[in-house]
């Protein structure tokens, strides 16, 4: 388990345009479900939020109505927990699935938070197993926990691996995250005892040992730290990820 600090790679729009908002609403008011899906394409997810949270409630209902629409999960993800937890009303738990299987384990925690316990349970049944069990063990901790905003997706590998075996093993496991900044070094009891900066992967002889170039873990959060003092973690000491480890220090 991990905890990652996120950056997107969409241009961020900082001007908010209030006369784009009347176009969606002129574009709900016609269905062209079409025009708005490609618009929110080229925006920051977080722009695209922007714009669904200054719909009025109605509007905001019709758009999430319109055939065809299909909310992106990355977008969903950005709006705040209120409009969250409106729009999810109007969707079924079909399209709700779908959006959790887009989705880091952090992220979809966040939306099934807001989801009442008999459609969560619906919910969670859909999933599969594999994922269904990693949400279900991050819901049984406190919801302030560091358990609650970590990552599962994470990279690791064994101590005594060489970078030659580490750059194959990345390139052939399809289950990988799709980016990710360090790599984790595990002991044979998988406890956490180093990282490599992946860029240093790529530069080093395949025959060295991971070991090797490895910088040794100075910080672990446990998992049932409270996730304000985590986020005090990440601020004091700049960083950019960090293992989250259980009660046996096992990652």
């Amino acid at each position: 388990m991990s905890l990652v600090k996120k950056i997107k790679d969409k241009k961020v729009n900082f001007e908010f345009n209030k006369e784009y908002i009347n176009v969606v609403t002129s574009k709900i008011a016609n269905n062209d479900a079409l025009f708005i899906t490609n618009s929110f394409k080229e925006m920051h997810p977080a722009d695209a939020a922007d714009i669904i949270e200054h719909l009025s409630q109605n509007d905001r209902e019709n758009l999430i109505k319109l055939n065809n629409f299909k909310i992106d999960p990355e977008v969903f993800i950005e709006l705040n927990e209120s409009i969250q937890s409106e729009i999810i009303k109007y969707l079924s738990s079909e399209t709700i699935v779908t959006i959790l299987k887009n989705l880091e384990s952090d992220d979809a925690i966040k939306i099934l938070e807001n989801i009442d316990e008999k459609n969560k349970n619906t919910i969670l049944g859909s999933l599969p197993p594999k994922d269904r069990f990693a949400l279900l063990e991050s819901l049984s901790y406190p919801e302030d926990s560091a358990a609650r905003i970590m990552q599962r997706e994470f990279t690791a590998i064994p101590s005594n691996w060489s970078v030659g075996q580490t750059i194959d093993y990345l390139r052939e496991n399809k289950d990988l995250p799709e980016e990710f900044l360090e790599i984790f070094i595990v002991d044979n009891e998988f406890k956490p005892i180093g990282t490599v900066p992946s860029s240093k992967v790529l530069r080093t002889p395949r025959d060295s040992k991971m070991i090797s170039i490895m910088s040794e873990t100075q910080l672990s959060i446990p998992v049932d730290m409270d996730k304000e003092e985590v986020g005090h973690l990440f601020e004091n000491y700049n960083l950019n990820s960090a293992c989250v480890v259980d009660k046996n220090n096992k990652l």
